[in-house]
């Protein structure tokens, strides 16, 4: 008996002194083999992307996903400055020539270095009048690329342009890889870039899934494993979508919905001042807007703060040609012709262009904020002060871009992507030739300007030309310049670290974390 209980006890001790190691090496095991959670975060917006091709596409909402999708040679940062992307460094020996260094390792998300080549590529795809580019305007003055190295490139121009390097950060002259485009055609339906996330799935009008590039050339970037974009038409609803935790981030347009947000508990609403600039434009080759009259009197019935406080609620400032928001440059309304409500004035410029009792046309919108309905609206109700009818044409989305690319409209309201650089947002805007001149604008002034201020290199004599610039345009009124939107985010709880560019860039997701 005695010998059984010692033995028992003996078992027993030995136990006990084995069950810390067990413990500890469950532990070891559990922490070894269990999967870190995923780190996803999750953006509402109320539009779907119309491709996804950098050169050809013009539509913001397919921009935002190029944000995240390519890089440039350079990018703009959180205050507007020029700074290194793909390049990272950069030489301007003469007002001619810019030599550009670029960053070694740099992966496309096939697993091929991007080089030079890729650099020299595609700024020739963008130039190529088959490309159809918008941002072939940017580099129209570029005469040659040539390759130096596998990590140098040479930039020759045929004359000086001060808005080269703030061109450059434009998604449209982003870079790409050649044997991508060529398999594909275009690269509206793939991608082809060296971005912080790459292209995963796309449910059309639905969802957009993105994950992380494990060889992204900035250090710990980006900060989650998987970026998913839903297609949410309705401000209120995307709003919901934060305060339940389904949503992280929501791209809120209405104004009434963002006062809504900012009166919510644990929901953060980044406000800034854009640069991009909602115009309401006409189509100068169809009567009766191929008088200059007939513009300026639609300008003389236009109140920009009535449509601010209606359309916006209050989230924008009226602007002129420049965004207000490029301080340097804009010109205030106060010194701008046909930028202040006059009716009598509005009416008696269209008696004198033979309507004297008014007209009829057509405005294109669409019910996104981008297409600008509640804009329409606005001036809808404001026209008929001077006798004028503004029939509606509400489309969908798709059918809108499709409207833009053919000119098809007697009257338009847009968005435009504005710059704190004034040749780039008007050269390509209204030059006789330019990428986006969808007005289909001819004056010889106007090109004269444009030509000379994108030539110039001394800050006061360019500000002397975009002074007379602006004033022109207001006169001859292609396009009214209506304000400049709040760039507005809606954010919550979980999100860390989000940043706003000004000219609607999610760039900073790259750099956004979750808790």
């Amino acid at each position: 008996m005695k010998k059984t209980s010692i033995l028992f006890l003996t078992i027993v001790m030995l136990l006990l002194m084995a069950i810390p190691g067990l413990f500890a090496a469950g532990n070891v095991e559990t922490a070894t083999t269990q999967p870190a959670a995923e780190k996803v975060l999750t953006i509402g917006v109320d539009q779907e992307a119309v491709g996804l091709d950098p050169h050809i596409v013009t539509a913001f909402s397919s921009h935002r996903r190029i944000d995240l999708l390519y890089n440039r040679l350079v990018r703009l940062d959180e205050n507007l400055v020029v700074v290194p992307d793909l390049a990272e460094s950069w030489e301007i020996p003469n007002n001619l020539t810019y030599i550009f260094h670029l960053k070694k390792g740099v992966k496309f998300h096939n697993g091929r270095e991007m080089v030079a080549d890729d650099v020299k590529y595609s700024l020739e795809r963008v130039m190529d009048s088959k490309t159809a580019s918008p941002g072939r305007s940017y580099i129209a003055l570029v005469t040659s690329i040539e390759v130096i190295d596998p990590y140098t490139v040479k930039l020759t121009l045929s004359a000086p342009l001060a808005s080269l390097l703030d061109s450059l950060t434009s998604n449209n002259l982003s870079i790409v890889a050649k044997e991508v485009v060529e398999a594909n055609g275009n690269l509206q339906k793939v991608e082809a870039g060296t971005g912080p996330f790459m292209l995963k799935e796309w449910v059309p009008d639905n969802s957009m899934t993105l994950v992380k590039n494990p060889d992204y050339f900035e250090p710990n970037s980006p900060a989650v494993d998987k970026v998913i974009f839903r297609v949410i038409p309705e401000s209120a609803s995307l709003l919901a979508g934060i305060k339940s935790g389904d949503l992280d981030i929501a791209t809120i347009n209405d104004g009434a919905t963002i006062r809504q947000a900012m009166a919510t508990p644990q929901v953060t609403v980044k406000s800034k001042p854009g640069i991009n600039v909602r115009t309401f434009g006409f189509n100068t080759t169809r009567k009766p807007f191929t008088d200059e009259r007939v513009r300026e009197a639609m300008a003389l019935a236009i109140d920009r703060k009535q449509i601010v406080a209606m359309a916006e609620f209050g989230m924008g400032t009226p602007t002129g040609p420049i965004p207000v928001a490029a301080t340097d440059w804009a010109l205030p309304l106060s010194e701008l012709p046909f930028s202040s409500p006059d009716t009598a004035k509005a009416k008696a410029l269209l008696t004198e262009a033979g309507y004297p009792n008014g007209f009829s046309f057509n405005i294109v919108c669409s019910a996104t904020y981008e297409g600008g309905l509640a804009v329409a609206q606005v001036i809808q109700s404001e026209l008929k002060e001077i006798g004028v009818t503004a029939n509606l044409e509400v489309v969908e989305w798709g059918t809108y871009i499709d409207r833009w690319v053919k000119r098809d409209f007697d009257s338009m309201i847009e968005i435009r992507g504005g710059s704190g650089e004034p040749d780039r947002f008007l050269y390509r805007t209204l030059y006789s030739t330019g990428g986006v001149n969808n007005f289909m604008f001819k004056d010889a002034e106007t090109d004269r300007l444009l030509d000379l201020g994108r030539s110039q290199t001394v800050p006061a004599e360019r500000k002397a030309t975009y002074n007379a610039l602006q004033k022109l345009l207001c006169e001859k009124a292609p396009l009214i310049f209506l304000y400049s939107p709040n760039e507005n985010h809606v954010i919550g709880p979980r999100v860390e670290g989000f940043k706003q560019v000004g000219n609607g860039s999610l760039y900073y997701i790259t750099h956004t974390s979750v808790k």
